[in-house]
């Protein structure tokens, strides 16, 4: 299943990019995972140069590595597989609702990036979303916010 990941206007500074849709596979070790798969506490580098708007794959590692992004929320927007999938900018506008929970307990370091499901997924994962926190100004951090932060996928 093939998901989008945009870059939302709080990680301009730390990227140098302001909405670009990536296609993600996550790899974890020498296994490829649905970027669906991402669960909460997980840690990988963002392989992102800014002039290509694919990404194939990221690996997950422990968060006692330094690492440029870390899972700290996941959520369904459809969770019972009813609703048509909607337009990018309500699908992103949803998932940064949900995301903002988030930002008073991690924006004075952190940037959040919502990971959306592309309309094929939408249905069999329940609108499945991820929230990904980046440092501001790019670089790396070590250690895990998910023992910090609420759950923002929560109604």
């Amino acid at each position: 299943m093939r998901w989008s990941l945009a870059l939302v206007a709080v990680l301009a500074a730390a990227l140098g990019v302001l909405g670009v849709i990536v296609a993600v596979t996550v790899s974890s070790g020498t296994d490829v995972t649905s970027v669906g798969d991402l669960d909460m506490g997980d840690c990988f580098d963002v392989p992102f140069d800014g002039d290509d708007e694919r990404v194939e794959a990221v690996e997950v590692f422990g968060c006692t590595e330094p690492h440029e992004a870390e899972v700290v929320a996941v959520g369904e927007l459809n969770p019972d597989r009813d609703l048509p999938y909607p337009p990018d900018a309500d699908l992103f506008a949803q998932i940064d609702r949900r995301c903002a929970a988030l930002a008073g307990e991690v924006t004075d370091r952190f940037g959040l990036l919502p990971i959306a499901p592309e309309e094929a997924s939408w249905e069999p994962l329940a609108g499945r979303f991820v929230c990904v926190a980046i440092p501001y100004g790019g670089g790396t951090t070590v250690g895990s916010l998910v023992g910090a932060i609420a759950d923002p996928g929560s109604p």
